[in-house]
């Protein structure tokens, strides 16, 4: 007799797939976890940034209407007055030292009459130069200037309102400086949104360039190559993950503030979110570790149990190597164990019956169960058949409006038998060569061979009308919108296709539902 070598057992066998299995699945359990748990905490801390850009570039809004009803109250005063009262602007830069740096008054040679406080650099009789105070005195009206740099050194924006006479004619106007690089409003009302995860504000003006940042030393720099500050400086409000100039990845929110056209972002680092996912790992791998103890255990005793009777049919599959066997001929194995006679006599069967039930299955496998229309795996093989022999077709995706209502107010039997109907009625108004199918929950579709837009929305409206006018099992009448696209005229992909008319079926909707909306054309 021959002898084989030894090799592995079936109890170490099924033994090391538990194992493997059991890993495995732990291992997908975690990843999953620790995806879901880092995406979840990157949409949070992205809405939230986004949120708190928006709630900053409200107060930064009315923070600064605040700042120019100020000035326009100051040159209102100043308006009355026949001669520019250094004592008064004295006083009125003590009433507005929470917002202002300091405050000047202009003549319309833009020479100063009145400055406090006096020890800023510039003395009464100076001329101001920048290009600012010239637009000022240019334009006579109130603005809020860029960033620039004084004839004092130091960065500031103006905030201006201009000086009539009782008569109306132009005197002047009246500023009040913010010191950027200093202590001033706007560092005051930002500076205490630093958190201790590293999140934190900064501003950038209508240029891209920082009037506010944590680290004042960057004020004045310019970021205009950050893709954030580009998108809010042109308007938009949003959140997105980007990399700073400095190489940091940030999960950053941004709004526009429109008076001054500003724009405040809020940021976090990205890296906030390894310590919780972390800490969930840790979690999960303790808390399964005496489940995995415990199902190895169990693992191990039902290989036993498995192996045991088994091995009978392996001595005669070891004997049966040397002279193979038809299977019609395997002979009954005479054991006490109910499972190896079974075993055996499957083996027979299986072999016989096994080219009928695939030849089933392939067709089980393409029906829906519900509605007996084609399935999901149909619908994609038969328009895969189509587009490969370029045939033209239309396709119609449809949706029952309002189903939810229905499974609300019947119950989901009832809302199965909607279901049913919709399919029934669907087989009658399409032709044989068409393919109905269910495409998943209460969407449905109908692919309409050698068609082109005119028939399908015939089609379409047909059976929308029908359904319109007919009582359905809830003994009412329901309604459904459509979407059609048709090959290649929308698209030479399924994918194409089926995105035209979900965008088709979304704006039929979107416009009220109980409608049939064709594709729009590419590039129209």
């Amino acid at each position: 007799m021959k002898f084989i070598k030894k090799g592995f057992t079936l109890r170490f066998t099924i033994s090391l797939l538990v194992i493997t299995a059991i890993l495995l699945t732990l291992l997908t359990s975690i990843i999953s976890a620790v995806q879901v748990n880092r995406s979840s905490l990157i949409s949070n801390y992205l809405n939230k940034n986004e949120s708190y850009a928006k709630k900053l570039a409200s107060n930064t809004n009315d923070l600064l209407m605040t700042m120019q009803g100020n000035i326009w109250a100051v040159a209102q005063i100043l308006e009355r007055e026949e001669a520019t009262d250094v004592q008064l602007i004295d006083d009125l830069f003590q009433e507005n030292t929470q917002y202002f740096n300091s405050l000047v008054v202009a003549d319309h040679n833009r020479d100063i009459q009145a400055i406090s406080p006096h020890n800023v650099g510039v003395s009464i009789g100076d001329r101001l130069t920048s290009e600012q105070s010239k637009m000022a005195v240019n334009t006579k009206k109130a603005s809020i200037s860029e960033p620039y740099r004084a004839t004092t050194g130091r960065l500031i924006i103006l905030v201006s309102a201009p000086i009539f006479d009782k008569n109306g004619i132009y005197k002047g106007f009246v500023g009040g400086t913010i010191y950027l690089e200093e202590k001033n409003v706007l560092s005051d009302m930002l500076k205490e949104h630093f958190f201790g995860d590293g999140s934190y504000v900064y501003v950038v003006d209508k240029s891209g360039n920082l009037i506010f940042h944590p680290n004042n030393k960057r004020v004045g720099q310019s970021v205009i190559e950050n893709e954030v500050a580009q998108k809010v400086i042109s308007g938009q409000c949003g959140s997105q993950r980007v990399t700073n100039l400095e190489g940091n990845e940030f999960l950053a929110g941004y709004a526009y503030e429109p008076n001054s056209s500003w724009g405040i972002i809020s940021q976090t680092p990205a890296q906030v979110v390894d310590k919780p996912t972390h800490h969930l790992v840790t979690r999960m791998l303790l808390f399964s570790l005496p489940f995995l103890l415990l199902i190895l255990l169990l693992g191990w005793w039902i290989a036993s149990r498995i192996a045991k009777p088994l091995y009978t049919l392996a001595q005669f599959s070891d004997e049966a190597t040397l002279r193979p066997v038809p299977a019609e001929n395997i002979p009954e194995i005479r054991s006490s164990y109910y499972e190896v006679r079974l075993l055996s006599q499957s083996v027979k069967i299986a072999l016989q019956n096994m080219n009928q039930d695939l030849t089933h299955l392939r067709h089980e496998v393409k029906i829906d169960e519900l509605t007996g229309l084609a399935n999901r795996r149909a619908f994609d093989g038969m328009m895969a058949e189509w587009i490969a022999s370029n045939m033209p077709f239309a396709l119609i995706m449809m949706d029952i409006d309002h189903f939810k209502l229905v499974n609300d107010t019947y119950g989901h039997v009832m809302g199965d038998e909607v279901l049913r109907y919709l399919a029934r009625i669907m087989q009658l108004m399409s032709n044989e060569d068409d393919l109905c199918f269910r495409y998943g929950g209460e969407e449905f579709g109908i692919l309409v061979k050698h068609s082109g837009l005119g028939r399908a929305k015939e089609m379409a409206d047909r059976l929308r009308e029908q359904l319109a006018v007919t009582k359905s099992p809830t003994d009412s009448s329901i309604t459904l919108s459509a979407g059609i696209a048709v090959f290649p005229v929308h698209g030479r992909s399924a994918q194409q296709l089926i995105e035209k008319a979900d965008e088709a079926l979304y704006q039929s909707k979107e416009n009220g539902r109980n409608r049939t909306t064709v594709s729009q054309l590419p590039g129209a």
